[in-house]
């Protein structure tokens, strides 16, 4: 499929074993690639294509994460004899988000086959919503890293609160870092959010997000892979809590001020 706009419906085939070819790879990126293929195989297992969905929001975590999906739900397609399906993803919008995240996300609708589902906050309503009109989705494919914010107590397979809409959050990338991600992004040829070429490393909305001063280099901005230290992934952003992905807490934790509030589905990755 070609959209108006000459973006093409990517070959999930292709994909899928390019993506396997690399999990066997004995690197590090090759073994991390392989247990998050793991963790999406074993949800699809447990609950099944048709009841899963994919939390995005055109982040470069969510985008690896994206990717990583649809090589794992193409073979296991594949393999069940099943036919390929858009992958219902769900987008919890800012108030003032960035132009050219929302042109990516719809990008990505066309490339990776999504069934975009667009929700308006504040989170907690946003998912409820979501919850009420798609009552077959069990589970959900996050973002979340560990060295994001609320993301050290989380486990591959997290539920929600119990006050919360009732999801299976699901975390394949979990144990990646921000060089892992890059690594793989580059490594696969997917495509990405074109704001992370001009400095920018951490993306929420755009009253909290600027460039990363770390990456100005006589006069001009680096791309964010380029960052030496990843630890300082989110010096451009005025918030802390620019945790990727559903930022729903774990059981036992308190939910973060931003998450119980804020207008998206997390502060971008």
């Amino acid at each position: 499929m070609v959209s108006r706009t000459g973006v093409a419906e990517l070959d999930f085939a292709a994909l899928s074993d390019a993506t396997y070819r690399l999990a066997a790879q004995p690197t590090r990126l090759g073994a991390k690639v392989a247990h998050a293929l793991a963790v999406i195989e074993q949800a699809a297992e447990r609950y099944g294509p048709a009841h899963v969905a994919l939390s995005f929001n055109g982040g470069k975590d969510c985008t690896a994460l994206m990717h990583l999906v649809r090589a794992a739900l193409s073979r296991y397609e594949a393999r069940h004899g099943l036919a390929a399906t858009p992958l219902v993803s769900l987008y919890v919008l800012y108030k003032r988000s960035f132009a050219e995240i929302d042109e990516f996300v719809q990008q990505s609708v066309v490339r990776y086959s999504l069934e975009l589902v667009e929700r308006a906050g504040p989170m907690k309503q946003g998912l409820q919503s979501f919850k009420d009109d798609y009552p077959h989705i069990q589970a959900v494919f996050v973002g979340t890293r560990r060295d994001d914010p609320y993301g050290g107590g989380l486990d591959a397979f997290t539920p929600t609160d119990a006050d919360w809409p009732q999801f299976m959050r699901v975390n394949p990338v979990l144990d990646w870092g921000f060089d892992d991600v890059w690594g793989f992004l580059h490594a696969a040829g997917a495509y990405y959010c074109p704001l992370y070429d001009q400095g920018y490393t951490s993306l929420g909305d755009v009253d909290s997000t600027t460039r990363n001063p770390a990456l100005l280099k006589d006069g001009r901005y680096q791309p964010a892979w380029s960052l030496a230290d990843g630890g300082l992934e989110r010096s451009g952003r005025s918030s802390s809590s620019a945790a990727s992905g559903l930022p729903v807490p774990a059981r036992g934790h308190p939910a973060p001020p931003e998450a119980a509030a804020g207008p998206g589905l997390g502060p971008r990755p």
